[in-house]
């Protein structure tokens, strides 16, 4: 069985061994991995296509899929996500008869590039292995610039009607799964009970139609 510096050096390549491993030595494996996606697999078309297909296609004996899904556990990632998708589903469900312009459809496809290498790898960094570096930013940055249901995607403009409910429906699967704890007999009153600081994402116009859903749903 390879180890973890056997799998990173084949990862990269002889060229970029050299970097990698004084990473590894410096920062250790999580932070070298993370500059091996960043710098070498995902800027060499050739290795990011060799990994994002051995990962799609569940190869489990490739070094990118051992590298990056057994080792650097990128699978605990893909189960948070798979996770927070399933409470998204049940906030939609549960919250549906207030909206107006959200879809079934919307719920089901909500976060899927969260499954893309793009994002997984810092994603991975920041949520599985606590790591506030470049690599995270940059996913999360690709995050807001794919996802809709984020006000940070519209930048200083309004948000389309039905991606600002997705945006509360997505807050309510979060509270639901993270601050209650998954529990079933939880109120609308409690899953709308927000943190501020996640309202002040919103352009001053979006941030009204949000309380005045959250009010509707408070009500009902």
């Amino acid at each position: 069985m390879a180890t973890r510096i056997e799998l990173l050096e084949q990862a990269v390549g002889p060229t970029e061994r050299a970097k990698t491993l004084k990473t590894y030595e410096d920062k250790g494996f999580e932070e070298a991995v993370s500059y091996a996606w960043e710098e070498v697999i995902s800027t060499d078309p050739d290795k990011r296509s060799a990994a994002e297909h051995a990962i799609g296609a569940h190869e489990k004996d490739n070094v990118y899929y051992k590298l990056l899904i057994d080792e650097y556990n990128m699978k605990e990632h893909f189960s948070q996500v798979c996770s927070h998708r399933k409470f998204v589903k049940k906030a939609y469900l549960r919250v549906k008869h207030f909206l107006q312009h959200m879809t079934e459809q919307d719920a089901e496809r909500h976060d899927l590039t969260k499954f893309t290498l793009a994002q997984g790898v810092g994603y991975t960094a920041r949520w599985v292995h606590g790591t506030d570096n470049a690599c995270w930013k940059k996913a999360l940055q690709h995050h807001y610039d794919h996802e809709p249901h984020h006000p940070q995607y519209f930048k200083d403009g309004r948000m389309e009607p039905r991606y600002l409910e997705e945006s509360l429906v997505d807050m309510i699967g979060s509270r639901w799964e993270r601050n209650l704890e998954g529990a079933e007999d939880v109120s609308n009153q409690d899953l709308v009970d927000f943190n501020p600081v996640y309202l002040s994402r919103y352009h001053p116009e979006d941030l009204e139609e949000v309380k005045k859903l959250i009010e509707k749903i408070k009500q009902g």
